[in-house]
């Protein structure tokens, strides 16, 4: 084990040994959202004067997502409050991944709803510094809730494994697929549509719903980053195998500050977990100005 797993394996246990449990402020947070879904998030108080740190699963994950579940963990054992949402992706209490041959009736703006709710969820709270994390395509849904009036609290994006989401479909494929959708919705054809999308061979789903998933784009997704009203950070493993070798360059490019982890892959599994996990406590630590 290196050195710096070594740290950051002593700094956690120091801060663990630290913290002062509080009763009855953690746990499974069940609530009933404005669609009338039940939703859960893992809540877990933290430290006083500290961020609140929103985790937001990859597609079609939930919470329990080991690679999530590792970032909670060791911001919660640092200090920070931490929630971790399921999206319910139109299922209430919804607390399995759902496989990509399942019927996906739920669109991009729901998701993005579902963000906005979480995040008023902990301003109630009292929280008015609140940082979001990302990891996968869940940047994505967290970029759609930016661009949908986000509330001052949010104060940072951390975004772990940034989806290129042009990587198994290109752009010209993207776009047959969306004029394919909307000539459907044309001719009031609302039947399944089983297509290729993300990692996805046979995505089924109707064709409006679909449809706001494709509205986003390498080009969309660079875009929100540099007009992003809060400082924006990624992480990423070398090997990651879901974007193009040139995603980070294109980051970098549009001005957002890349940590790039040697070896890692997308899901920052193996050794890579401590390796990901001091990346992302160095990263809430920072204290550069807002944008």
């Amino acid at each position: 084990m290196t050195r710096s797993r070594l740290s950051l394996l002593a700094y956690l246990a120091g801060v663990l040994l630290c913290l002062t449990p509080i009763a009855g402020h953690g746990g499974v947070v069940d609530a009933k959202l404005p669609s009338g879904k039940m939703a859960g998030a893992n809540f877990q108080a933290g430290k006083k004067g500290m961020p609140a740190v929103l985790v937001l699963h990859g597609f079609l994950q939930t919470r329990a997502f080991p690679t999530v579940a590792g970032i909670v963990d060791a911001a919660s054992t640092a200090g920070y409050t931490t929630l971790a949402p399921t999206l319910t992706l139109g299922i209430s209490q919804r607390n399995k991944s759902l496989p990509c041959e399942a019927i996906h009736m739920h669109t991009l703006d729901e998701d993005a709803a579902e963000v906005a709710f979480w995040v008023h969820w902990l301003v109630q709270k009292g929280h008015s510094r609140i940082i979001l994390v990302g990891h996968s395509y869940g940047n994505v849904q967290l970029l759609a809730y930016m661009g949908r009036n986000p509330a001052p609290a949010v104060k940072q994006l951390l975004m772990i494994s940034l989806t290129d989401v042009e990587l198994k479909q290109n752009v010209q494929q993207r776009a047959r697929l969306a004029q394919d959708l909307r000539d459907r919705l044309a001719k009031k054809d609302n039947a399944l549509v089983v297509a290729k999308f993300g990692h996805c061979n046979k995505y089924a789903s109707p064709p409006a719903a679909l449809l706001t998933y494709l509205s986003v784009s390498r080009g969309s997704i660079l875009g929100a980053l540099a007009k992003a009203p809060v400082p924006v950070e990624v992480i990423m493993g070398s090997r990651d195998d879901r974007m193009e070798a040139d995603w980070v360059e294109k980051l970098v490019a549009r001005g957002i500050v890349v940590r790039v982890i040697p070896g890692a892959s997308h899901f920052f599994d193996n050794q890579y977990e401590f390796d990901l996990q001091e990346a992302v406590l160095q990263a809430l630590q920072d204290k550069r100005p807002e944008r």
